[in-house]
């Protein structure tokens, strides 16, 4: 089950990340709070969401072309060291009570910067660090590490925030990533030629023409573009689920969230138990339609124990679909494309997210948040079907794995 961490390597990334992400959920939910206990509004919530996506957006493709000319380890380590510069400073501004929304919309973009340099370059390193046989354990460790971290993070903060107000939770991040950075630099990356990938614009247009006729990378892009762009902005408008529809304070929002990370480890567990499943196109089409669907039950759940037991089937079946996902896409990609087809994946999964909270956040300030968490669940459901209908190749291939 663990057998990726005998790669000193892998071992040293996921320590890192790890105390990273834990870090990472603390913001993530302290940020959420105090956005909408200062503006009270689900709109707000997506748009500073947004302006932490907004560089990803921009400059998620270019960025990956550009990587490919630079060292991966300095990149790796100046973006964390980047989300470390931004975490401090929202946490000297709020414990002071300095903060007011457009700095915490600034420093949300200083944070999009960095996450659109980083995501690509770690997606793209983690083949580098383990075998071939091991690549899917080590992106299921990865994605058990990232969400025990969900259910840490937010319990963490929740006491946190109780104790001592939310300026610590994101003082706590800063120092997960310092935490990155030593683990980081410690590493031995394995040696690979750099500056030979052509001019940016070249590069770039060769990517997206890539990933366009190759009919698996680009079913599963489309996948996931649906998936993020209507199903994931759950995360950001869960405050005003929680606090609107369920009457819940900080406590109970902070239960939420950390019931869809118990139930994503437990689909993590699952995952790397079960090793290299065979048929990955089959299951990746089946827990994107079971996530649609679960999104759509927990939308419209009366009480706070239904919302926190549906929570933790909706992260069992993201966590399953977004690692399975993850590995297709490594396992069938060339090479010489794989940061360029990966960027596209970090600017689904960082990018369109916010992008939808925003725009389901507006409509739920006007038809409510059930009914807009169940217009993007539904859609998640008809993208899943519209794949497994007309994308024949992903489930040859996952048969094939």
């Amino acid at each position: 089950m663990f057998r990726a961490l005998r790669s000193r390597n892998f071992a040293l990334l996921l320590a890192g990340s790890f105390a990273a992400n834990v870090g990472i959920w603390m913001q993530s939910v302290a940020l959420g709070w105090l956005i909408y206990s200062l503006t009270s509004s689900a709109s707000w919530l997506g748009r500073i969401g947004f302006a932490q996506s907004l560089p990803t957006l921009v400059f998620g493709f270019v960025g990956a072309a550009l990587i490919e000319h630079l060292d991966r380890k300095r990149v790796m380590a100046a973006s964390a060291l980047l989300y470390a510069g931004s975490a401090f400073a929202l946490a000297f501004l709020t414990i002071t009570h300095l903060v007011e929304i457009w700095m915490v919309i600034a420093l949300s973009f200083v944070t999009g910067v960095a996450t659109a340099l980083y995501m690509p370059v770690f997606q793209a390193s983690i083949p580098s660090l383990v075998p071939p046989e091991d690549l899917m354990n080590a992106i299921s460790l990865n994605s058990l590490s990232f969400n025990v971290a969900r259910v840490i993070g937010p319990l963490v903060a929740g006491a946190v925030m109780t104790a001592a107000g939310e300026g610590w939770c994101f003082a706590a991040n800063g120092m997960g990533f310092l935490v990155l950075v030593a683990t980081i630099l410690a590493m031995r990356m394995p040696s690979r030629q750099t500056g030979r990938t052509g001019p940016l614009g070249r590069s770039l247009v060769a990517g997206l023409d890539y990933a366009r006729r190759h009919p698996v990378i680009r079913a599963m892009l489309l996948l996931c573009f649906t998936l993020s762009l209507f199903g994931f902005p759950f995360v950001v408008l869960m405050p005003a689920l929680a606090k609107d529809v369920l009457g819940q304070g900080a406590d109970g929002f902070t239960h939420l969230f950390s019931s869809v990370g118990a139930g994503a480890v437990v689909g993590g567990l699952g995952l790397a138990l079960a090793g290299d499943v065979r048929r990955k196109g089959d299951l990746i089409v089946g827990c994107a339609l079971a996530f649609g669907l679960l999104l759509v039950v927990v939308a419209n759940s009366a009480s706070f124990v239904g919302a926190a037991v549906a929570f933790g089937f909706v992260g069992a079946a993201m966590i399953i679909c977004i690692a399975s996902l993850n590995t297709l896409v490594q396992m069938t990609v060339d090479e010489n494309m794989r940061t360029r087809v990966m960027s596209m994946v970090t600017v689904s999964l960082f990018g369109l997210p916010t992008l939808g909270a925003w725009m389901l956040g507006a409509i739920g300030d006007r038809i409510g948040i059930p009914a807009a968490l169940s217009l993007g669940g539904g859609m998640v459901a008809t993208a899943a079907v519209a794949v497994f209908l007309f994308a024949p190749e992903v489930r040859e291939v996952g048969a094939k794995a």
